[in-house]
């Protein structure tokens, strides 16, 4: 600093220059590194890693014994439903690589029932299933505009997969068919209701999540209100509260149908309005079980698949 005093005015100029030039070199990088571990800190230990403000566990890896799980529901008997929808084009994208995946990883030490529907029934791929794991195929209606199928398939929930699957199983997964298991998902996410933290949003702050803000939806959820954005590409839990959720859901999605309304992110937003407001989920799966790889997370259990909205919405 002495020398910057005494030195004349150019001397200093040129040393102030070459002292910033230096020091935006190493201040950058590690500005940009703090960054990074900042934000994989969240990921890696979140404000709240294992429970909510009313007592439902947030399943992360490491907060569950799979063995002891595993016994538990083996030594009940416990019987686990899929239900995927695989219309249009998803069908040949989308289906067979889900299909593989779940044989593999989904609920691997216990019965699986698979519930595939589909406008054609004939073109479900033939995979190789392991022991314990029947495919069930079930003919729906193709709807012409994909936010249609993306809402009616609670109506197709609620009268073709629940009557069947509440006599053949303990509990059923509703998943979207454009996923992939990579690691195994196992008992330690079944629940009563569970619901999936969107991954999407895991980082947003209450006011950034898209709830249906319209008060003329029957999705409309007031601001200040709710906790989590869930993601409807997963849910689940027991036959007769599914039967509740898609009761519910239908019942709003076809009330605002009647009025012309749709909300923002159809079904989703439907199923956000129950979880939050009208039914808080038993049970709540972190964005490991269903993982955008926008997120660092050191395991993920289902990835999403890669998009083509511009073929499979066609």
């Amino acid at each position: 600093m002495s020398l910057l005093r005494r030195g004349p005015p150019e001397f200093t100029f040129f040393f102030l220059v070459h002292i910033t030039r230096k020091g935006l070199l190493w201040f950058v990088p590690f500005m940009a590194l703090s960054y990074i571990m900042y934000i994989r800190s969240l990921i890696f230990f979140p404000k709240e890693p294992s429970r909510t403000r009313w007592g439902a566990p947030i399943v992360w890896e490491g907060t569950f014994d799979r063995e002891k799980d595993n016994r538990f529901h083996r030594t009940r008997g416990t019987v686990v439903g899929l239900s995927v929808f695989a219309v249009g084009m998803y069908l040949e994208t989308y289906l067979e690589d889900f299909l593989v995946s779940a044989s593999r990883y989904f609920m691997p030490d216990l019965p699986l029932m698979v519930y595939v529907l589909t406008e054609r029934p004939s073109e479900v791929p033939t995979t190789p299933a392991r022991r314990g794991m029947s495919v069930i195929t079930l003919k729906v209606t193709r709807q012409t505009r994909w936010q249609d199928v993306s809402m009616l398939r609670m109506m197709d929930l609620r009268d073709r997969v629940l009557p069947m699957a509440r006599d053949q199983v303990d509990y059923l997964f509703c998943m979207d068919v454009d996923q992939i298991f990579t690691s195994i998902y196992g008992p330690e996410t079944l629940g009563d209701l569970v619901a999936q933290l969107h991954s999407g949003y895991y980082l947003a702050s209450r006011e950034e999540f898209p709830y249906e803000r319209s008060p003329f939806s029957e999705a409309f959820i007031p601001p200040g209100d709710g906790a989590f954005y869930y993601h409807g590409a997963v849910y689940g839990g027991k036959p007769n509260l599914l039967l509740n959720l898609t009761s519910r859901c239908l019942r709003g999605i076809l009330r605002d149908k009647n009025i012309g309304v749709e909300a923002i992110w159809q079904d989703e937003s439907h199923l956000n309005k129950y979880l939050n407001l009208e039914h808080l989920p038993s049970k709540l799966l972190s964005p490991e079980y269903c993982w955008d790889n926008r997120l660092w997370l050191r395991f993920h259990k289902l990835r999403w698949g890669k998009k083509n909205y511009e073929k499979t919405r066609a």
